[in-house]
């Protein structure tokens, strides 16, 4: 009896010790179910957030239809290019495909489609991939702001179509007078007109010469490493102006036309290349004398403000309307096509002005009122102005930003020099630095 009773109260034990450890450990795997399930969860809410951070932090806009042809996935970008974002993939095509063809084309089970389309003031790309396999097709759309390569491929076209025609005028011309002498025979024509046509075939040629020596100069300014080629030197901009105002006189005459050159105040020199200095100011003043009236006036005054020196053509010619204002530099724009034509124009000298300008640290401006006269002012800064920037650029990056500055360090190391010290730029000194500031600001 007592060995059954001690059978017995060992089984009640060890049964309620197995259930004890059973409830431990269902209750150990419960928490560490959980503990696991929320670590999942927190790295899913991570990965997610990561997600959305990717795509709302890209410009592109991406959205995602599933198979069922509802909306997945889009992201801020989608919504800020398009007007709207469907929430059904068949809504989005009605909007956005019909009179592209992309509808179509999804249609007929194109894998691929895509089209420009405009959308208020800019044009977007939009492009659709389909996704999986028929018939549960998903499908991603792409859309991103193309407004500047349209922009740019027109004014490749336009630029392509401009040139052809420029070439095209003096090309018909050359063929017509030489198929005049041709057929009429020398011997059949007086002297006098075939000293005409001659005459003529070679000012055409020579259209086209200045015409090919334009293009080829635009063609080197877009390259980067243009300022390879500039010879930059400080400048007597004062002198040089004068110089070329007094060389121009005969054209000035020629039109019955008074030019002057004033030189208003004391004018520091600047740094710049000579020739580019010589052809921005040449190409203003023709185009002040060829748009100037009879017996009218042209004035340059060259000057300065502050550490800027500025030349400034004054004329009292046909004035420019301020609608085509805007448009004055851009390449092979006129402001007046059939006076511009007889006066051999062809469309680039302004746009070459302003990129010549610009390569010289400077900055043109236009005032003007039709039927009254135009007023071109272009300002460079002084010698002054880039010594300053020179230092500044080479005791912080080491290294000049432009070819002014690169030019002026050989000048700023024998000023320093001058002032007892060693041109070692980064290891100037506040008082070192402030003295050569002071040596700058003396400069006559």
């Amino acid at each position: 009896m007592e060995i059954s009773l001690a059978v017995a109260i060992g089984f009640v034990v060890a049964f309620s010790l197995a259930s004890l450890i059973f409830h431990f450990e269902k209750k150990t795997l419960r928490k560490n179910f959980e503990r696991e399930a929320r670590t999942y969860l927190a790295q899913a809410r991570q990965e997610q957030s990561e997600s959305d951070r990717i795509l709302s932090a890209i410009d592109l806009g991406i959205i995602y239809y599933d198979p069922q042809g509802q909306i997945s996935i889009n992201n801020q970008a989608a919504h800020d290019l398009l007007a709207q974002v469907p929430d059904n993939f068949h809504a989005f095509l009605d909007t956005y495909g019909q009179s592209n063809g992309m509808a179509a084309q999804i249609a007929l089970g194109k894998s691929y489609s895509s089209a420009l389309i405009p959308l208020q003031d800019r044009m977007i790309y939009i492009s659709i991939q389909a996704v999986g396999q028929s018939p549960s097709l998903a499908h991603v759309v792409l859309v991103r702001d193309a407004t500047r390569q349209y922009q740019e491929e027109q004014q490749r076209k336009e630029y392509v179509s401009n040139v052809s025609h420029e070439l095209r005028t003096p090309l018909t011309t050359l063929k017509s007078y030489s198929e005049s002498l041709i057929d009429w025979g020398i011997a059949e024509k007086q002297r006098s007109q075939i000293l005409k046509d001659v005459q003529k075939i070679y000012d055409e040629s020579t259209h086209m010469e200045q015409l090919i020596e334009d293009l080829n100069l635009l063609s080197s300014l877009d390259e980067a490493s243009i300022h390879r080629y500039m010879h930059i030197e400080l400048l007597d901009i004062a002198g040089l102006v004068k110089n070329l105002v007094d060389r121009m006189q005969g054209q000035a005459q020629e039109r019955g036309l008074e030019m002057h050159a004033y030189v208003v105040n004391q004018v520091p020199r600047i740094y710049g290349d000579r020739n580019q200095m010589e052809r921005i100011v040449a190409n203003l003043i023709t185009n002040a004398l060829k748009y100037s009236r009879d017996q009218g006036h042209v004035d340059v005054y060259i000057g300065a403000i502050r550490d800027e020196v500025y030349v400034k053509i004054k004329d009292d010619g046909i004035g420019i309307d301020k609608d085509q204002q805007a448009k004055i530099f851009e390449r092979f724009y006129r402001v007046d096509d059939s006076r511009a034509r007889q006066s051999g124009g062809r469309g680039l000298g302004l746009a070459i002005v302003k990129e010549l300008v610009d390569l010289q640290q400077g900055a043109i401006s236009l005032e003007s009122t039709l039927a009254v006269g135009s007023e071109f002012t272009i300002m460079f800064p002084s010698e002054k102005k880039i010594l300053r920037q020179a230092l500044y650029e080479f005791t912080t990056d080491g290294h000049a930003s432009n070819a002014l500055t690169e030019a002026a360090e050989e000048d700023l190391a024998e000023l320093a020099r001058s002032c007892g010290l060693v041109a070692k730029w980064n290891g100037l000194q506040g008082p070192e630095h402030q003295r050569l500031l002071r040596a700058i600001n003396d400069l006559t």
